[in-house]
């Protein structure tokens, strides 16, 4: 009998996945619908069997994978899909990483023009602690504290009121990302939400590099104003206040990976825009 019953749940389950499929939302991610961080896609008999061992822990599967392109209307597209840029539509991001709790986050597909400070040296916020919104490194890619960086803004106006009312002025390279959505013309849902990575969303970007930058450079083939030619060897900021000093903040440099702290006013890194999906 609880053999029969089991086998009628994973039928209800395949033919409940098999009707989602069918259909062409691209509304958010449901519920039963996000991977567990890092966690590729699996088929729909794999994903029955998860969920059903995973129930009491309420596990979910994303409609996303690294490297899948996400265009104005919300649309997912993959990389091998994409035969033109059509300019009503464009490509605004690539799905670059996962948080702790299974919402796939991805990279802008512009990065800022030139490279900008974190904090102009003159600025409240050069030197300042911003306490919540420190990471601590334990190892090579991994982080403690503050990991998401979608609110880190928020703290900075908390302790900045002042000068945080000329971003373009006294904090560069928020600016870019603040800017974003208007910079680039993009229109609908995705005009707001974009923000500054934390370090440890800029080192999950670093280690899934492979497939975003074949994303990247592929809608750069299609279109060179579309998209940069991939994320490159840049040193680029993260949203995250260093733990050592008060003027310093998390950059990672993407010739090799390495994540490191330095003056917020340090004039050689560049900036990139994140966003939840």
């Amino acid at each position: 009998m609880k053999k029969t019953a089991i086998l009628v749940l994973i039928a209800a389950l395949t033919f409940s996945m098999a009707a989602c499929n069918s259909t062409n939302s691209q509304s958010a991610p449901s519920d039963e619908s996000i991977l567990k961080p890092d966690e590729a896609l699996v088929e729909s008999n794999d994903f029955t069997v998860k969920e059903l061992e995973e129930s009491e822990n309420n596990a979910v599967i994303s409609q996303y994978e690294i490297g899948d392109i996400i265009l104005e209307d919300g649309s997912v597209i993959k990389e091998g899909n994409l035969t033109t840029i059509d300019k009503s539509n464009v490509p605004i991001a690539v799905i670059a990483g996962f948080q702790e709790d299974g919402t796939a986050f991805g990279v802008g597909v512009h990065r800022s023009d030139t490279p900008l400070q974190w904090a102009a040296d003159d600025s409240v916020g050069y030197a300042t602690n911003f306490t919540e919104n420190i990471c601590i490194q334990e190892s090579d890619f991994d982080f403690s504290g503050d990991t998401d960086g979608s609110d880190n803004w928020a703290v900075i106006c908390a302790g900045d009121s002042k000068d945080t009312a000329d971003t373009a002025t006294n904090y560069p390279a928020f600016h870019f990302v603040n800017t974003y959505a208007e910079t680039y013309k993009l229109t609908g849902d995705y005009t707001s939400g974009w923000y500054m990575p934390s370090i440890a969303e800029l080192c999950k970007i670093y280690q899934n590099r492979e497939a975003v930058n074949n994303s990247l450079r592929h809608i750069y083939r299609l279109d060179e104003q579309a998209a940069m030619n991939g994320l490159e060897t840049n040193w680029y900021w993260s949203a995250s206040q260093a733990g050592s000093e008060d003027d310093y903040a998390w950059f990672v440099h993407y010739f090799n990976g390495y994540a490191g702290e330095c003056p917020k006013n340090f004039t050689n890194v560049h900036a990139l825009a994140v966003r939840a999906f």
